[in-house]
């Protein structure tokens, strides 16, 4: 039920998108226009998006919508621009496959690639 209530919520977009190594130059254009616009990393992805928009502001936002505490979630990721919402779950995971700077920041780590990891996760959230 409470989800039929999330139709409501706003969603982003990214500005730009590109890739390594364009970051450097991404943050110095966006320094020197003066732009309200933050880079964001993702496995060799550079993502240009405004300030405050992140997945840990989607995360509070569907948290809050679903009046859940942020220390019921579980969250899985594999890339830099999951930090930000991983370290707000109550329990957080990284798939096999994810970059060390992940890994060495969560919970637990599957032993899975990918979905695999995904599917590994969800059988022991459905067995414990």
């Amino acid at each position: 039920e409470r989800l039929r209530n999330l139709a409501s919520v706003a969603t982003g977009r990214v500005i730009v998108a590109t890739w390594e190594p364009h970051s450097t130059t991404a943050e110095t254009l966006i320094r020197e226009m003066g732009l309200n616009l933050t880079v964001i990393l993702n496995k060799g992805a550079v993502m240009i998006l405004p300030t405050g928009i992140d997945k840990a502001a989607g995360l509070q936002a569907i948290a809050a919508k679903l009046n859940l505490s942020l220390k019921q979630i579980v969250g899985v990721g594999d890339a830099e621009n999951d930090l930000v919402f991983l370290t707000l779950c109550g329990y957080s995971v990284a798939v096999n496959n994810a970059l060390p700077s992940v890994k060495a920041q969560v919970d637990w780590v599957t032993k899975g690639d990918r979905g695999a990891g995904v599917t590994e996760l969800v059988e022991k959230l459905l067995t414990s």
